[in-house]
């Protein structure tokens, strides 16, 4: 049993990954090449990066959650099951995990959030209404269930790849200190 899976690879998801990976907890980030993030021609907005593309934002996230130890499967998650001690999570690749934590950052694909009983609704910081948010879900990504973050969008964030980003990390700094037990902080030297 992996200590974190993450269902969906963009900005919030890879980002949650960067951080659980290099806490040493065994990550596995389920993406299918989806992210919004590959439809953004440049992005100008974010600190620190002058420009980029959404694609070479992606990759380099990707790299560097890679670098740190973490698994990436381009694999479609179709069934989440609560089981003794986590979550089961089954691919319409025929793969099957386990995980003591999951961390959805699924953003336009609604189905694992419906399938669980989440209530979603409209995020109101997305114009286009396409994109929908977890109803009582906070910046904190906290649901419900036990060891069950939402990350990106669909935790009612605005649609900007820094905020993104921002709350897939607080998102994983929360569970690295639950499942360690310690609070976690990472200052490079």
């Amino acid at each position: 049993m992996r200590d974190v899976l993450i269902i969906g690879g963009g900005v919030a998801g890879g980002s949650a990954a960067i951080y659980t990976a290099y806490a040493k907890l065994s990550t596995l980030v389920l993406d299918t090449e989806s992210s919004q993030l590959l439809q953004t021609k440049w992005i100008r907005n974010y600190p620190g990066i002058r420009e980029i593309t959404g694609e070479e934002l992606k990759r380099t996230i990707q790299e560097q959650a890679l670098s740190f130890g973490a698994e990436w499967k381009e694999e479609k998650a179709t069934e989440i099951h609560p089981i003794e001690g986590g979550y089961a999570v089954k691919t319409e690749q025929g793969g099957e995990y386990q995980a003591k934590a999951l961390i959805l950052a699924t953003n336009l694909h609604l189905d694992l959030l419906e399938q669980l009983g989440f209530t979603i609704q409209v995020n109101p910081y997305v114009p286009s209404g396409k994109v929908k948010e977890v109803v009582g879900v906070s910046f904190d990504g906290k649901t419900s269930y036990d060891n069950l973050f939402i990350a990106g969008l669909n935790a009612g964030v605005p649609s900007q790849s820094v905020i993104a980003a921002g709350q897939g990390v607080k998102v994983a700094v929360d569970l690295i200190s639950k499942l360690t037990g310690k609070k976690f902080m990472w200052h490079d030297k």
